[in-house]
């Protein structure tokens, strides 16, 4: 079979299961599924600095990422492809996210180089390389296939050291590029401007792990094991808090965009219609900071609730009880209750209303300037 008799049969398969897939998460009211990847494991080390590898570093992100989630986001469901040093293949860790039909699949790496001196992160999406770089990273994740028995099956003759090998698969993904840049967009932002670290960027590639999910999927490198400054943050207790913290913001902004994007465009009923002709300015847009969510009721006469000057809005979502703070409709002034929310509440974060309606908060920053 020739090359352009393969890009063919992809096409097919494309058009035929991928976008009719990709349809009917559109649709789907379940709850939202983010599967957390931790990279390598087991017999598969990854890379290797000093002192460290990379299997165990992003173990330990990974988790602290699900924990973040779990405790603060709890309508999220977080399902891991491993918990532990065990070596999972790259195929299995896609059919994981497949099978739960995941919304988000986030694969969590560490990087290398031959140089000392390269440090900072990058996120990367499934795609054709745009640098001999980029070609070089994916080629390098993508070489633990070896480790796999018979793995030229599970990958349709992929040959890891073939450049002409990504540009047959990265078609694959194109269904999903512009929500997974969204959610790599975030991340870089988060890690730039919470963990502080050095932003190298939102990046193209060929990952074998990112090629057959069916739903939006990034992954991220954490920094470069290979410098002896970044591998020793990657290792501490406050580097690994920090870029797990910013990888679960990220999440979140990424889960409340998809949120607010699913509620405006879902059709509304003629009632609905009728209703909303007659509506007065009772129903702009504002802004609230949500301080925290919980499966039960939680006393706000108590603190920390109770440290704030104003009575926090309690709402109940589906099964999770949400405390909201302020009412503004200004998006500075938001960010000033945000600040002072902070203190007692550090995972705040800013939402935005049409009525009674969530919206993007950048739909309502648009809206009321």
């Amino acid at each position: 079979m020739n090359r352009l008799q393969k890009i063919s049969i992809i096409y097919v398969i494309f058009s035929v299961f991928i976008l009719p897939y990709a349809a009917h998460c559109a649709e789907d009211e379940d709850q939202f599924v983010v599967v957390l990847d931790a990279g390598h494991g087991g017999k598969d080390s990854g890379a290797r600095g000093s002192f460290s590898m990379e299997k165990d570093v992003v173990l330990d992100i990974t988790k602290q990422v699900g924990h973040y989630i779990q405790n603060h986001l709890p309508e999220i469901r977080v399902l891991y492809t491993r918990e532990d040093d065990s070596f999972v293949k790259l195929f299995k860790r896609a059919e994981i996210a497949n099978r739960n039909e995941a919304d988000l699949f986030v694969s969590i790496h560490a990087n290398a180089s031959p140089s000392n001196r390269a440090f900072g992160t990058e996120t990367f999406v499934m795609g054709l390389h745009k640098t001999e770089s980029n070609l070089e990273v994916a080629q390098k994740e993508n070489a633990v296939i070896t480790l796999e028995e018979n793995y030229e099956e599970h990958y349709e003759g992929y040959d890891p050291h073939s450049a002409e090998s990504y540009i047959i698969f990265s078609l694959m993904q194109n269904a999903f590029l512009e929500q997974s840049l969204r959610a790599a967009e975030l991340t870089q932002k988060e890690f730039r401007e919470r963990a502080r670290r050095k932003d190298r960027g939102v990046k193209q590639a060929g990952f074998l792990v990112l090629w057959k999910t069916t739903m939006p999927s990034i992954l991220i490198e954490t920094g470069f094991i290979s410098n002896s400054n970044e591998e020793a943050y990657l290792n501490s207790d406050q580097g690994k808090d920090y870029l797990a913290s910013a990888i679960f913001r990220a999440i979140r902004s990424y889960y409340e965009e998809m949120k607010a994007q699913k509620a405006e465009e879902k059709p509304q009923s003629e009632k609905q219609i009728a209703q909303s002709e007659t509506q007065n300015k009772s129903n702009d847009i504002y802004f609230m900071v949500q301080l925290t969510a919980s499966s039960q009721m939680a006393d706000t006469a108590k603190a920390p609730f109770s440290n704030l000057d104003d009575p926090v809005e309690i709402q109940k979502i589906g099964k999770y009880y949400k405390y909201f703070y302020g009412k503004v409709n200004n998006y500075k002034e938001a960010k000033k209750i945000q600040k002072h929310c902070e203190t007692h509440f550090p995972d705040a974060f800013i939402v935005a209303f049409e009525g009674d309606n969530p919206i993007s908060v950048q739909k309502a920053i648009k809206s009321v300037q």
